[in-house]
């Protein structure tokens, strides 16, 4: 219980929780960068891919 009373009272404790709040911060910052990232280089590579069955369905059919 005396841990918990120097961490919301002393300056050092408080600077720690200061400092893990900004961890936890920081790394749903950095969750949400990656995530919204790798949305975008699913939807290109599938827009990619798109295109590329595109151009094959086209050259099939106008070869016939």
């Amino acid at each position: 219980m005396d841990a918990l009373i120097d961490l919301f009272t002393s300056f050092s404790g408080l600077l720690s929780l200061a400092v893990i709040g900004f961890i936890f911060l920081m790394a749903f910052y950095f969750y949400r960068l990656v995530s919204n990232n790798v949305e975008k280089a699913v939807a290109e590579q599938e827009k990619k891919e798109r295109a590329a069955a595109t151009r094959v369905n086209k050259t099939a059919a106008a070869s016939r």
